[in-house]
């Protein structure tokens, strides 16, 4: 058998390996990396208006990495943001964060420039 074995498309590690693992910053890293956001946490996460997260969504920088199903409206799914992914996005080469924070209130995002991903 090749590569780490998985159980429901889930890989699966030796529990001796994790209890001996001692490296305290590598988890602390994985642990703020994997760190989720609905929209709106997200959005503000970025610095962005709420009103402009879609933006890199349909230009396919950002993607939900989890769902959620709401404790207060039954059935209604929340999709969740992994905090890698956000600074990702950060990292973007394609956005200047600087222009974006600036944009008033009012007035159309730089980011509503982005070209749409085609699937």
């Amino acid at each position: 058998m090749t590569g780490n074995p998985e159980h429901k498309g889930h890989t699966l590690y030796c529990g001796l390996t994790l209890e001996h693992f001692t490296d305290r910053r590598k988890v602390a890293r994985a642990s703020a990396a994997g760190r989720t956001y609905t929209r709106d946490e997200a959005a503000a996460a970025l610095g962005l208006r709420t009103a402009d997260f879609d933006h890199p969504l349909r230009a396919g920088l950002l993607t939900h990495s989890d769902t959620s199903v709401s404790a207060w409206h039954k059935g209604v799914v929340i999709r969740l943001y992994r905090q890698a992914d956000l600074e990702r996005v950060l990292r973007s080469s394609r956005i200047d964060w600087s222009t974006v924070r600036a944009t008033p209130k009012g007035h159309q995002s730089p980011l509503a420039q982005l070209p749409t991903k085609t699937q």
